[in-house]
C-alpha cells in the first residue's frame, strides 16, 4: 500500500493525457508505453532504490501504462463504430436489451447489444422505438432478445463552447451508433433465455422501477425517489434538477457515496449484533470482522443496482480496502483508501476523467480527509458537521465553478436539513418498501420529499442564493484550487493572505470582451434550428435560440443558457425570436425564464405566449447603437411581424466596414422585397436564410450579398436535405466560403477594425474520438 499514492497519480496523469489528445497514437506505440511501464514499475519494485526514486519511478510507470492502455482500448472501442456507408439504410440487426428501458418523448430508449452484427456495424446501439398513430410500442424489458429492422448513424453530437460532449459520452458507454427501428410491423420477439449476471441486475432494476410507478403513478417526486432507490434520473424533471442545483443537494439525489457508506455501516452492524449472539460463529471469526465483510457485500449489491455510477464505485473500493484490512487485523490511511478507489475507477472506466461526477465525488472526499485535524475528533458533532461543512465549502468553490459555473451559498444549511432527512429517514423508507412493497411507506417518504422541497424553494429563491461564475482559464482555476486548499491547512501556516487574494481573483475574473466598435458573433451547433450571440463591449444580443428537442427539453436549456454563463453572460441586453417555428424559438421560454433580458423583440403571432408586456414586434426601421456597433432591422414592414417564414425578422448588424447579415428563415419572395426596397448590399457574413434550403438564396440575393463566408445552421444529416446543393453552389460561385455547424460546432467569428477571424470550435476541442466529417470544407 506504501506505493498506492504515486501510482494513483501517475495513473490519473497518464489518463488525462490520453483524453486530451486529439489523435491517438499507432498502436505498436501504445504497446510500447505498456511494455516500458511494466518494467519501471518492476525496477521500481525490486528494493535496491531510494524511496523518492522508486516513488518517481512508480508515477513515471504508472503514467506511460495508463497511457498506453488506454489508448489500446480507446483503439478497440473506436474500430467498433458503425460504418459511414451504413448510415441512413434500413438495416436488419438481431439483439438483447441489456440495459433497463427508460421513456423517451414519443417512444422508449434503450441499449440494444447484438448478436453476430454484420459488417460495418457496431456491437452496442443507442435505439429509440417511437409511438406512432397507428403503432404501440411494446413494454419493453432488459433481457428479451428482439429481431429489428433499424436506421443508424455515427456518433455525433451539437459541440459548444462550455456544453457537453455526446460522443465522449457514447464512447465511454460503449456505444457504436445511435438510430431508431424503422419498421415497428416487422419486429419480433425472439425466444431466448440467456442470462448473464448484469441482465438480472437490470431486470431487478426495472422491477424496482415499475413497483415505484405503480405505487405513486401521480406524484411529482417519483422519478425523484426512483433515482434515490436505483440511481435512474431519467425522470428528474429540469425544473427540478433547477431546484437541487440552486439549494447545493444535487449530489444527493443520486447514489452517493455517503448513501453506499450509510448502507453498508447499516448492514454490517446489523450482522454483527447477531453475530455476537452465536457463541459458535464468533469464536470462529469476529463479530467486527464478519460484519465488515457482510457490510461490503451489502453495499455491492446495492451499487449493482444503483447502476453502479463513479461515486458509488469509488465508496465500493474504499470500504473493500478497510474491511479487508480489517479482516486482515490491520488498519490503512483513509488517504491510501482513497487513492487505491482512483486506482480501481481508472482501470475500469478511463474515461470517468471526463465525468463532471467523477471529479466532484474524489475531491469532495479528498478535502475531508485534508481538513480532519486528529484534535478535532473529541470535538462535539456540530462542531465537526460544521468543519466539514466549512470544508466542503471552500474547497470545492474552484472545482465548482470549473464544473458547473456556479455555486449556492445556501448550500450548508440546505444540506443540514437534507442530508439527514434523506439518509436517515427517506432511504430506509425506501429500502423498507423496497422489501415489502407495502405503498403507504412510500407515500410517507414522497409527502417528506414535498416538505423538504418546499423548504429548499424558500432558500434558493433569492437571487443571491446562487453564484454564476464564467468559465475561468485552466491556470487560474488550478491556482485557486491550491490556494482553496491551503486555506484550510492548520492554523499557523504562512500565505494565507497571499491564497486569500487568489481565490478571490477567480471570483472577479471576467472574460474580456470586443473594444468598442467591434463585435463579436457566434453560431452556436444547435442541430436543425438556429440561435446566434451578438456581443459588444458591453451589451449581448441573442438572435433566436435553438428548437424544441421534445416535451421535456429544448436547446435554451441545454445549450444556449450554459453557454451564456460560460461567458459570463448574467444579464442580455435584448432577444429576438425571429418567428414562431420551434426550431428558432423553441428555447425561448427556457432563456428568459434563466436569464434577464432588458426586452423581446420578434415576428410573432398575437396568440403567441411569448408576446407580453414588454414585447417589441419586428420591424423594418427600427434601429439602435451599441458601443458604436448599429443594429437595423430590414424586415418585416410595420404591423407584419406575425410570424411565419416570410415575416421572418432580420437584422443587420454594422461596424464600421463589417458587416452581418442575420437572415433566419425569409424565402424568395422576402429577398426580392429587400432588393427592391434597396435595403440589401455587400456584406461580410450572411447567415443563410432558412438553413440553406432550396425555397431561399436566390441569384439574385446572394450577388447582392456577395458574402465572404455563408453560415449554415443545419443538423447533423438533416432530413430536410439542408443545404441544398444548388444553394451551397451559388454561394460558392459568389466567392462565399462556407461555415456549416454539422461540420464545424459553433462557429465564432470576431469584426474588428483590422478584419475578421473565424474559429472552428470543433477544431478547438477537437479529440481523438470526434469523428471525422463527411461533408468536406
Amino acid at each position: 500500500m506504501a506505493l498506492i499514492l504515486p501510482l494513483a497519480v501517475g495513473l490519473l496523469a497518464g489518463t488525462l493525457l490520453l483524453q486530451s489528445q486529439q489523435t491517438l497514437p499507432p498502436t505498436y506505440i501504445a504497446y510500447g508505453l505498456v511494455g516500458l511501464g511494466a518494467m519501471l514499475s518492476l525496477f521500481s519494485l525490486s528494493g535496491r532504490l531510494d524511496r523518492r526514486l522508486a516513488w518517481a519511478l512508480v508515477c513515471v510507470a504508472a503514467l506511460t501504462f495508463g497511457y498506453g492502455t488506454g489508448a489500446l482500448r480507446a483503439t478497440v472501442r473506436l474500430q467498433d463504430r458503425l460504418a459511414a456507408s451504413l448510415e441512413g439504410q434500413d438495416i436488419a440487426v438481431r439483439g438483447r436489451i441489456v440495459e433497463m428501458p427508460r421513456r423517451v418523448d414519443h417512444g422508449i430508449g434503450f441499449v440494444f447489444e447484438i448478436l453476430d452484427p454484420p459488417v460495418g456495424v457496431p456491437s452496442r446501439l443507442q435505439l429509440s422505438w417511437y409511438r406512432n398513430a397507428h403503432e404501440v410500442v411494446p413494454d419493453l424489458r432488459a433481457g428479451e432478445a428482439w429481431a429489428l429492422t433499424v436506421r443508424l448513424k455515427r456518433p455525433h453530437g451539437s459541440l459548444n463552447p462550455h456544453g457537453s460532449d455526446r460522443e465522449a459520452q457514447m464512447l465511454s458507454q460503449r456505444l457504436g451508433a445511435s438510430g431508431y427501428v424503422r419498421e415497428s410491423r416487422d419486429a419480433e420477439r425472439l425466444p431466448d433465455t440467456t442470462r448473464s449476471p448484469m441482465i438480472i441486475v437490470e431486470q431487478w432494476r426495472q422491477a424496482i422501477r415499475d413497483r415505484f410507478e405503480r405505487a405513486l403513478p401521480d406524484s411529482p417526486w417519483r422519478a425523484v425517489l426512483v433515482a434515490l432507490a436505483i440511481g435512474d434520473q431519467d425522470g428528474v424533471s429540469s425544473e427540478q434538477w433547477t431546484l437541487f442545483s440552486r439549494s447545493g443537494i444535487t449530489h444527493l439525489i443520486s447514489i452517493s457515496g455517503l448513501h453506499v457508506t450509510i448502507w453498508a455501516l447499516v448492514a454490517g452492524s446489523a450482522l454483527a449484533a447477531l453475530w455476537r449472539r452465536v457463541p459458535w460463529l464468533a469464536l470462529r471469526l469476529p463479530a467486527q470482522s464478519a460484519g465488515a465483510l457482510f457490510g461490503l457485500l451489502a453495499a455491492t449489491a446495492y451499487v449493482a443496482l444503483a447502476g453502479a455510477a463513479v461515486p458509488a464505485q469509488r465508496s465500493l473500493v474504499m470500504l473493500a480496502v478497510v474491511a479487508f484490512a480489517n479482516f486482515g487485523g490491520r488498519a490503512v490511511r483513509p488517504v491510501l483508501a482513497l487513492a487505491a478507489a482512483l486506482v480501481s475507477v481508472l482501470l475500469w472506466d478511463p474515461w470517468c476523467v471526463l465525468s463532471k461526477g467523477t471529479w466532484l465525488s474524489f475531491i469532495a472526499v479528498a478535502l475531508l480527509l485534508w481538513a480532519a485535524s486528529p484534535h478535532e475528533q473529541s470535538s462535539p458533532a456540530w462542531r465537526r458537521w460544521l468543519a466539514a461543512q466549512w470544508a466542503i465549502g471552500l474547497g470545492m468553490l474552484p472545482a465548482l465553478l470549473a464544473l458547473t459555473g456556479q455555486m449556492s451559498w445556501v448550500a450548508p444549511v440546505a444540506n443540514l436539513v437534507a442530508v439527514p432527512l434523506v439518509t436517515f429517514v427517506l432511504l430506509p423508507l425506501e429500502f423498507l418498501f423496497v422489501v415489502l412493497d407495502w405503498a403507504p411507506l412510500l407515500h410517507l417518504a414522497a409527502w417528506l420529499f414535498g416538505q423538504l422541497a418546499e423548504v429548499l424553494a424558500w432558500l434558493s429563491g433569492p437571487q443571491w442564493a446562487v453564484w454564476q461564475q464564467a468559465a475561468a482559464p485552466l491556470p487560474l482555476i488550478l491556482a485557486a484550487s491550491v490556494a482553496a486548499v491551503w486555506l484550510l491547512a492548520p492554523r499557523g501556516a504562512p500565505g494565507r493572505g497571499a491564497a486569500a487574494v487568489i481565490l478571490l481573483s477567480l471570483l472577479c475574473w471576467h472574460p474580456a470582451r470586443p473594444p468598442k466598435g467591434s463585435f463579436e458573433m457566434t453560431m452556436l451547433d444547435v442541430g436543425q434550428g438556429l440561435a446566434v450571440h451578438v456581443r459588444t463591449a458591453a451589451h449581448d444580443l441573442v438572435f433566436d435560440t435553438g428548437p424544441r428537442f421534445g416535451t421535456s427539453s429544448d436547446a435554451g436549456q441545454r445549450i444556449v443558457v450554459p453557454y451564456l454563463r460560460g461567458e459570463g453572460v448574467n444579464r442580455l441586453s435584448g432577444v429576438v425570436v425571429s418567428h414562431d417555428d420551434s426550431d428558432h424559438a423553441g428555447g425561448a421560454a427556457a432563456v428568459l425564464g434563466s436569464i434577464t433580458a432588458d426586452w423581446l423583440m420578434g415576428s410573432l403571432p398575437t396568440s403567441h405566449l411569448l408576446r407580453g408586456a414588454g414585447f417589441r414586434p419586428c420591424a423594418r426601421g427600427d434601429e439602435w447603437a451599441w458601443d458604436g456597433v448599429v443594429f437595423e432591422v430590414l424586415h418585416p414592414a410595420p404591423g407584419r411581424a406575425l410570424g411565419g417564414n416570410r415575416n421572418s425578422c432580420v437584422i443587420r448588424v454594422r461596424s464600421g466596414v463589417h458587416t452581418a447579415l442575420l437572415a433566419a428563415d425569409i424565402e424568395l419572395a422576402s429577398e426580392r422585397e429587400l432588393i427592391e426596397a434597396g435595403l440589401l448590399g455587400p456584406v461580410d457574413v450572411v447567415i443563410a436564410p432558412h438553413h440553406g434550403s432550396r425555397s431561399s438564396s436566390g441569384d439574385d440575393f446572394v450577388h447582392t450579398l456577395s458574402p465572404r463566408w455563408v453560415l449554415y445552421a443545419v443538423g447533423y444529416r438533416s432530413r430536410f436535405g439542408h443545404p441544398h446543393a444548388e444553394v451551397t453552389e451559388r454561394y460558392r460561385e459568389a466567392g462565399a466560403e462556407d461555415l456549416r455547424s454539422d461540420r464545424d460546432g459553433a462557429i465564432q467569428m470576431r469584426f474588428a477594425p483590422d478584419g475578421v477571424s473565424v474559429t472552428r470550435w470543433r477544431d478547438v476541442a477537437r479529440r481523438y474520438w470526434h469523428a471525422e466529417s463527411s461533408v468536406s470544407r
